[in-house]
Order: C-alpha cells, then sequence, then structure tokens
C-alpha cells in the first residue's frame, strides 16, 4: 500500500522525498516506521507550502475501501492480533468497526448470513429492519408449510389416490382453478388504484344505481368518514390484508375434502381467487414498506438492494417452510386424516398472522395518511391543549411541545382490516360533497370561505379548504362533527392545514371555554392558532424524520370530493 509518497503529485514531489521514500520501501518495518516520521516532519512545509499541515506532523498510512465493501468484509483475513487492518488479494481495506452498542454485529458473524442482508448492515437500513425482517422470516416459513398442508387436502378433494380418480378430470379441475384464480387476481389489482378499493365508493356507487330504492339518510347521525387507503398511503393495512386473504384462501382449500369431490372446482377456484389477492396485495404494499426501511443518502437510496435481500430471505423461508410442512404431515397429521390437517393449519396460521403483524408493527413510515397524521395532530392538541385555548398560546410559539417521530408513531398506528383506524370518524368527514356541506347554495359556501391574511388580492386571497363546524344538536352526536372539503389544486401544505385547523377546532368544540359560543367563533379562532403555528409544525416535521416533499400527504378517501370554482 503506497503511503505518503502517493499524496502529492509526481511533479511537486522533491527529490529527497523519493530516496527517503525507497528507502523506506526497503527497510524494515521499524526502519520504515521511523522513516515515515522523518520525511513527514522534513518536508511538511515544502509538500503543503505555507498552510499548516493536516496530520499535525504525524506519520499518516492511507487507506482505501471500495464500494462494495461488504463482500470484502468477510472474505477478508485481519492481521495475527485481529486489530489491523484487513487485507484481500494483497490490497488494504478499511477494517469495519462495530460501534459498541451495535447488537447486530453478531448477526453478521453467522456463517452466510450476509448473503441475506443488505450492503453494509446495519448502517445501510433502518435499525427497526432486524425486528421486520426476523417476523417476516417467522411467518413465511409458518405460511409456507401451510401451503404444504391446503395441498395435500386438496389432492385429496381432487381424487388423487383413490381408484375411481380420472386423470384427466383432475388435471383438467386443477388447471381450471388456476385460471379461474388468476383472472380474480386481475380484476382486483384493476381496483387498486386511488379509492378503488374504498368501502365507500362502493356504497355511493351503489347508491346510484338502486337510485329511489337506496335507503334513505332522513333521520340517520351525520358522522365522519375514515381513509382505508392504497397500498402507497396506507401499505401496513394492505399487508394485512394479503396474510388474511392467504390465511382464508388456505382454509378453504383445506376444507375442501370434508364437501366432496363435487365442489372441489367452485372451491379451489375461490380459494385460488383470494390466493392471489393475497399475492397480489403483498406486492403492491412491500416498494412502501421496504422504502421506508432504506436509508437515503442525498438522491442515492438502496431500495433495490433491500428488495433484492428480501427475496432471498423469502425464498430461504419458502424451503424451509416446504420442509418442515412435510414433516409437519407426515408426522402428525398422517394418522388424523383431513381434521390433523386442519389442526396443524390452525397453528401454522396463528404463528403467520402474529408474526405479519408484529413485522409491519415495527416499520415507521415516514408518509402521512390521515390515520397517522391523526396520531400526529391528536397527540399534539393534547401536549399543547393549554396554549391552544389561552390566548397566551398564539403568542409564545417557543413553548409548544414537538410532534411525535415516524417510529413514535408506528407503536400507536392501527391497520387492522375492516375497521376504523382511529375516533377522528366520529367527528371528522375530509372530502364532503357540495350538497353535504353548503345545503343553502353558493351563498352559504362564500361564508365558509377562509380568507387569507394577505394584503394581495386575486384568486389566491382565499385558503384552499373550507371548513364547516356543526354542534352537536345539528348533528344528534355528542361533540359535533366538522366538515373538511379541499379545493382543486391543493398542495401537501393546504392538507395538513386544513386539518390542523380542523384539529384544533375540534379540540375548541369540546373545551368548556367554547360550549356558548357558535361555529364562525370557532372557526376563527382556530383558524388565528392554525396561522400562527404553521410554520413551526411544518419545520417540526421535517425535523422529526417525516417526509415533506411533494407527494407524501394524503388524507382524503376515494369517496371524497374536491369543489373548483369557474367563472361563467
Amino acid at each position: 500500500m503506497n503511503r505518503i509518497g502517493t499524496i502529492l503529485p509526481r511533479e511537486l514531489r522533491p527529490a529527497s522525498l523519493f530516496l527517503k521514500y525507497s528507502y523506506c520501501c526497503s527497510a524494515s518495518r521499524p526502519q520504515r516506521r521511523a522513516a515515515c516520521a522523518t520525511v513527514t516532519s522534513a518536508h511538511q512545509t515544502r509538500c503543503f507550502g505555507s498552510k499548516p499541515s493536516p496530520f499535525q506532523g504525524q506519520s499518516i498510512q492511507v487507506l482505501e475501501q471500495t464500494i462494495s465493501s461488504s463482500i470484502a468484509n468477510h472474505t477478508a483475513s485481519y492481521d495475527e492480533d485481529g486489530k489491523g487492518p484487513v487485507r484481500v488479494r494483497g490490497q488494504i481495506v478499511y477494517k469495519p468497526i462495530a460501534a459498541a452498542d451495535d447488537k447486530d454485529a453478531d448477526i453478521r458473524n453467522i456463517p452466510f448470513i450476509h448473503h441475506f442482508l443488505p450492503a453494509n448492515f446495519p448502517h445501510s437500513v433502518d435499525k427497526s429492519y432486524a425486528t421486520y425482517a426476523s417476523y417476516c422470516f417467522l411467518g413465511s416459513i409458518a405460511g409456507s408449510s401451510a401451503m404444504v398442508l391446503s395441498t395435500q387436502a386438496l389432492l385429496v378433494a381432487v381424487g388423487v389416490g383413490t381408484q375411481s380418480a380420472a386423470p384427466m378430470a383432475a388435471a383438467l379441475n386443477w388447471v381450471m382453478k388456476d385460471g379461474v384464480g388468476q383472472l380474480g387476481g386481475v380484476l382486483f389489482a384493476s381496483q387498486l388504484g386511488k379509492g378503488g378499493m374504498d368501502v365507500d365508493y362502493w356504497k355511493n356507487k351503489t347508491r346510484k344505481w338502486l337510485g329511489p330504492l337506496a335507503s334513505s339518510k332522513v333521520g340517520r347521525k351525520k358522522r365522519g368518514n375514515f381513509q382505508r387507503g392504497t397500498a402507497d398511503t396506507n401499505p401496513k393495512r394492505w399487508r394485512m390484508v394479503a396474510a388474511l386473504a392467504l390465511d382464508l384462501s388456505t382454509l378453504l382449500e383445506i376444507c375442501t375434502p370434508f364437501l366432496g369431490t363435487e365442489y372441489f372446482l367452485p372451491c379451489a377456484s375461490i380459494a385460488n381467487i383470494g390466493k392471489n389477492i393475497g399475492f397480489l396485495a403483498a406486492s403492491a404494499s412491500r416498494a412502501a414498506i421496504h422504502q421506508s426501511l432504506t436509508k437515503t443518502e442525498g438522491k442515492t437510496s438502496n431500495l433495490g438492494d433491500v428488495t433484492a435481500k428480501a427475496g432471498s430471505q423469502a425464498i430461504l423461508a419458502s424451503l424451509l417452510g416446504t420442509g418442515f410442512g412435510i414433516i409437519f404431515s407426515q408426522t402428525f397429521c398422517s394418522d388424523y386424516g383431513t381434521a390433523g390437517i386442519l389442526a396443524g393449519f390452525v397453528v401454522l396460521s396463528a404463528v403467520h398472522q402474529v408474526c405479519t403483524y408484529k413485522a409491519i408493527q415495527a416499520v415507521p413510515l415516514k408518509t402521512l395518511d390521515r390515520h397517522r397524521l391523526h396520531i400526529v395532530l391528536d397527540s399534539y392538541m393534547k401536549s399543547n391543549l393549554d396554549q391552544i385555548i389561552g390566548q397566551s398560546g398564539i403568542k409564545k410559539q417557543n413553548s409548544w411541545k414537538a410532534p411525535l417521530t415516524p417510529t413514535e408513531v408506528a407503536e400507536r398506528e392501527s391497520f387492522l382490516p375492516l375497521m376504523p383506524p382511529d375516533q377522528s370518524v366520529r367527528w371528522l368527514s375530509v372530502g364532503a360533497s357540495l350538497v353535504d356541506i353548503c345545503p343553502s347554495g353558493v351563498e352559504e359556501l362564500e361564508s365558509l370561505m377562509i380568507r387569507q391574511e394577505t394584503e394581495v388580492n386575486g384568486p389566491n386571497q382565499y385558503e384552499k379548504y373550507i371548513l364547516k363546524v356543526l354542534s352537536s344538536t345539528t348533528t344528534g352526536s355528542d361533540d359535533g362533527t366538522i366538515q373538511l372539503t379541499f379545493f382543486e389544486g391543493a398542495n401537501d401544505d393546504d392538507l395538513i392545514a386544513g386539518m390542523f385547523h380542523a384539529y384544533a377546532a375540534n379540540e375548541c368544540m369540546r373545551n368548556e371555554v367554547f360550549r356558548n359560543d357558535d361555529a364562525s367563533t370557532i372557526v376563527e379562532y382556530s383558524y388565528a392558532v392554525t396561522k400562527s403555528q404553521m410554520p413551526q409544525f411544518m419545520s417540526h416535521l421535517e425535523e422529526r424524520g417525516w417526509q415533506m416533499e411533494t407527494g407524501f400527504v394524503n388524507v382524503e378517501c376515494g369517496s371524497s370530493f374536491r369543489l373548483k370554482i369557474e367563472e361563467l
């Protein structure tokens, strides 16, 4: 390894430096150290000019390391004392030094384990990666084992092993159930876009189709809505949908022998549709989850490496799960037939669901959807309630507590399918239609538009949203309802500002201080709090690790409306 002689270009090096450097290369190790020290001391001013040397007259050694050093770190040999630099094919590279609190250092020392981990693990990924990967690995083993049991049950249901079974008919039924399942997966994928899988979206469509036959809204309490989200905005919920779809489909396959051979094709087809839905939902949500586990430096990201290693881990888990499923089937299930297979599936399915839940719970998503923004704003409002209600809170901005981090939000996040994720569904409706929010017409719309505090006149003098507060007597609910609708062209800052305004108004509406005030007073006061705190709140969000670039905020559901005002 070239030492100090390679620091300067050849034409700038003094002759004495070449002489002493050649002596260093041919002398023994103690002599080389002394000579290198002499070179550095004697030629410090001459080499670096009038500027002081950054090395303070010490003998130095320049080491180099390739970018793809993760492989070299595991194929290199250390010095005899184990502390020197690593040597690979005669070249010296950096020796990887684990931090004192590095709990993952022992993981990297397991043979062959580095083939299944991203390069430079754990420094190239989020600290929650190990937890996520471990639970995913265990869950995949359990899921693969359950699929072995379901395949065995399907073979029994189709008639394999019986004398009356027709090979051609069995093969045809097997191919047909695969084809029907793939077509069902295609139809599911076509609805994975924005709002396509939203339940409210289909409810509204059903009401339009039924027309007068649809149930009347008279006598029903006005309540809010909630965002189920897409695979990009809410990947955790869709990952749980995938796990549930796979296990329910596997359960249906195992129960097929109880129904008889004539029910094989419909039951197996429905089960295969569910499996394709599970595979598509898992693959659609995988990108957003993996993106949250990467560490982006500048414009570079190791998303591809994390995704590739996740595929390697899944393959290994599938192989182990298949082997374990075969052993499990022959050892515990062979004596009890389909009933034994069903009992084994219950155990494996429980392990699969628990591991999937724990794995995605550990992922700190750094984008803001409505549920995560609810957790942030709800905690923020409760922590700063005195500043919100008191007039002094608007002036003393530095006394406000900072919002939660993505890791803290992940611990409180709810992502179970078919269940409202939070209590905002009781009082907040985002994207209410013009008929609901302004039943009196254009005059009411004009009164709800919020004028910005600016001297500039023109179309941008109003906020990009309208907010309406309905008291408990109007809605029939306990604390009233807030309707929030955005205008066309509202950006991420407008979405956060509108949500902040809604949560501030809700805190005021539920507080005894504002019990006797009308809706307009609550809207005006909460808007003053919003305008005062939004710059600091946005700055805190970015400091706490949230991604604030364009397109990373989504609070509307598929059935939400946006307004657009045009001159006639």
